[in-house]
């Protein structure tokens, strides 16, 4: 039986850290808008672009961290299971 719940702890840890991959692939890959304006006439554009992409990939960042997490603590359970 305790065969059975490691290689299902073991699977689920696997699936947990292809999440968190996707999500720091996503936050990675988020892009600064730039805007028609020149950064000369009007910087606060530029500057709350820069804000607002700063802060989608720290959320994006923080749910990879929190799947990253899930994956460890899974993944040491079907460790634990497959010694017993």
């Amino acid at each position: 039986m305790t065969r059975y719940l490691s290689i299902a702890a073991a699977l689920l840890g696997l699936a947990a850290a292809i999440i968190a991959a996707a999500y720091w692939w996503k936050a990675s890959r988020v892009a600064i808008r730039n805007s028609a304006a020149s950064i000369s006439d009007v910087p606060e554009l530029y500057i709350q672009s820069t804000q607002v992409a700063f802060n989608e990939s720290s959320r994006l960042n923080a749910y990879a961290a929190v799947w990253t997490g899930i994956a460890a603590v899974l993944s040491a359970g079907a460790a634990v299971l497959g010694v017993l």
